[in-house]
């Protein structure tokens, strides 16, 4: 997952000919010395530009390059010449060994937005025949299809960009350009923050969070996306669980049944599902289902058993009958009004209670708002009886006693009070909501026992006008009527069975949720992530030590776990220190997270890029110690590439001093080519 910078070519064809430079680059410290405005930054924006990155730089659809490869550039002599075509070339070779040549056009016919890559090192072996592909970039679909440029150098550097949330999308994709600033820094804005200047327009979330993540291969973002998809799936699950719970309540309820010893929420006790059951309202009382079905199967056989008798041999048991269904009728009635109204009754309790409920609510989050003010202030706020709470005004001649204001409770024994209130009123809440589907239950047992009574009332009527020979229809109907309720509660048990076959299937995957929730770390971080923060905060303390941070002790620096960002005793750095200060720390945390890859897996390129480091007149000796701690990549295998306009004879003294390779322009950088060159 590194990379390296071989050769980097700009051209451009003006018109007196073909100017341009080729530089090398090498494994180690390379330094590129131009005067300012010579072209030094031209070459690091054109590394940039060639790779497609110049929305790292701004959203604005343009090209990031100087009027050198724009429209006009200045010869050595002063002259300006008018630039008619150019473009840039990069070699570049990643840790598998592969060299691909990318070149994009600046000024030209073709479309900039075009890339083409030559698999091979087209630079460094001119002669050389490679295959050739073009791709795009700039545009949408540059990151995620096939022939976009960035999907391509996604995979060249074996990289794998996470999906993380964006403010606008679930669903966005890391883009290149939020992770190259972590260790490519431009010298217009990318000096300007720590630990970089990452792009926002992405509408990523905390982008520069899940940058550093990525560079640093922390696991940090993975196991806050798990724990967060297991806390929605737990939700979803939930909320199936309590529909799925409350229909098949609400099904019950309309045959006068309810839901016995089964969770309203999801249980990982598989063993209590088993046991649920189903109990029905009778005028007994309630009973289980299998028991009412038990006895109606015992009546419907002593029905069968009995032959369906004529009205002639059944008159007065038929009357005596119709008086008893009609008194039953009757007492039907007596409690179907009584539940009613008792029903309308417990409703102007429920809402009160969710008055008083809602009261308690405000009242809480007052006294806790006055609580946390307190605790911000240092000052503990008491009433007493002769002074206004509010203006703090003399109390005199009042009509009630001041004697009642005496003790007055602490808030915090207030808070606690109000909460037991709340506990205790949504327990109450909890219980008339109970008993009120308890009552519909009844009701729906009275409704459907009265709509009986009254059908066999009909019945026995008509039995009692009949001619005497007829079978007694009520008879007959009454062992319909039990044959059907045994198949009524026969297809209920049905639906339950279904549905507490549907609940242990919510229960597996509910324990299934909960050993990956267990599984998880206790906190965000792994073991690994906190064995490389720690590592990081030791490489930016060393550094910051050995380049003469002086705002307060380096001992002090740590890296945040909440931002990733240098941090003092828990709290973050801002304008307390100075601006060399915060340049220093900017180069100790992006050398740190070069440097972490020596002791831990990262996904960091190995690569290193500073355009014009000594910002913000950084003293010499901390620009030295930088030079020399940037030197020791080479023997990690890194690449770092600082360009500086730093004045020669504080700069030749120190590379002369360390192994590096020094890349000197007298002059412009876009020099005349010869026609071979060009």
């Amino acid at each position: 997952m590194t990379f390296k910078l071989r050769r980097l070519r700009l051209r451009a064809l003006t018109e007196e000919g073909w100017y341009g430079a080729e530089i090398g680059f090498v494994n180690g410290l390379n330094v590129l010395w131009a005067d300012n405005t010579m072209g030094k930054s031209t070459c690091i924006q054109g590394m940039l530009y060639v790779l497609g990155l110049e929305r790292m730089l701004s959203p604005r659809r343009e090209i990031p390059l100087p009027h050198a490869m724009t429209s006009y550039l200045t010869t050595d002599s002063g002259k300006n010449v008018k630039v008619l075509e150019s473009d840039v070339t990069l070699e570049m070779e990643n840790s598998a060994g592969t060299i691909v040549t990318i070149n994009r056009p600046v000024i030209s016919k073709l479309d900039d937005r075009l890339v083409t890559v030559q698999f091979g090192p087209a630079l460094s072996d001119a002669q050389g025949q490679f295959r050739i592909q073009r791709f795009f970039v700039r545009d949408p679909g540059a990151a995620q299809r096939e022939d976009g440029f960035h999907h391509f150098l996604e995979n060249f550097l074996g990289w794998e960009l996470p999906i993380v949330r964006g403010y606008e999308k679930d669903e966005i994709k890391l883009y290149l350009e939020t992770v190259f600033p972590l260790f490519w820094v431009e010298q217009k804005s990318g000096w300007s923050s720590i630990p970089a200047a990452i792009p926002t327009y992405f509408r990523i979330r905390e982008v520069h969070k899940r940058a550093v993540e990525f560079i640093a291969g922390l696991e940090a973002y993975n196991i806050e996306r798990k724990r967060e998809q297991l806390n929605q799936r737990l939700n979803a699950l939930t909320g199936k669980w309590e529909l799925r719970w409350l229909d098949l309540s609400q099904h019950l309820a309309r045959a006068g049944s309810r839901i016995e010893a089964v969770s309203q929420k999801p249980t990982a006790d598989t063993d209590s599902l088993a046991s649920g059951f189903i109990s029905v309202a009778t005028t007994a009382g309630w009973v289980s289902l299998d028991d009412h079905i038990k006895a109606l199967k015992t009546v419907l056989s002593e029905l069968s058993e009995t032959a369906v008798p004529t009205i002639a041999d059944n008159v007065p048991e038929i009357e005596a009958k119709l008086a008893d269904v009609t008194a039953q009728a009757e007492g039907l009635n007596i409690q179907r009004l009584s539940i009613h109204g008792i029903s309308q009754l417990k409703t102007a309790d429920v809402d009160a209670l969710q008055r008083r409920i809602q009261s308690l609510k405000e009242d809480l989050a007052k006294n806790q708002d006055v609580q946390k003010l307190q605790r911000f202030s240092g000052v503990q706020w008491s009433l007493t009886p002769d002074r206004c709470p509010t203006c703090e005004q003399a109390l005199q001649d009042t009509l009630l006693s001041q004697n009642a204001l005496a003790a007055i409770m602490p808030i915090e024994d207030n808070i606690t009070y109000i909460k037991s209130e709340l506990r205790m009123f949504e327990d109450i809440l909890q219980r008339e909501n109970e008993e009120e589907r308890e009552r519909e239950g009844q009701l729906s047992q009275l409704n459907r026992d009265l709509s009986e009574a009254y059908s066999r009332i009909r019945t026995l009527r008509a039995d009692l006008i009949s001619t005497p020979n007829s079978l007694s229809a009520s008879a007959v109907e009454e062992r319909v009527l039990t044959e059907r309720k045994i198949k009524d509660f026969a297809d209920i048990q049905t639906v339950f069975d279904d549905a507490i076959a549907a609940f242990s299937e919510m229960s597996e995957d509910y324990i299934q949720i909960l050993q990956e929730k267990s599984s998880l770390p206790e906190d965000e971080f792994s073991d690994s992530d906190k064995s490389k923060l720690q590592r990081l905060s030791e490489l930016l303390r060393d550094q910051a030590r050995q380049f003469g941070f002086i705002t307060f002790k380096p001992e002090d620096l740590s890296i945040s776990t909440d931002t990733y960002r240098p941090e003092k005793e828990g709290f973050e750095i801002g304008f307390e220190t100075s601006a060399s200060d915060a340049i220093r720390l900017k180069w100790a945390y992006q050398l740190g997270l070069l440097e972490l890859t020596t002791t831990h897996a990262t996904n960091h390129p190995g690569v290193l890029v500073f355009d014009e480091p000594r910002q913000q007149s950084s003293s010499k000796i901390s620009f030295e110690q930088l030079l020399i701690r940037a030197a020791t990549a080479k023997h990690r295998g890194q690449q770092v590439i600082f360009s500086t306009s730093e004045d020669l004879s504080i700069l030749n003294p120190i590379t002369d001093r360390i192994d590096c390779a020094k890349i000197v322009f007298e002059g412009h950088v876009l020099q005349p080519l010869a026609m071979n060159q060009a």
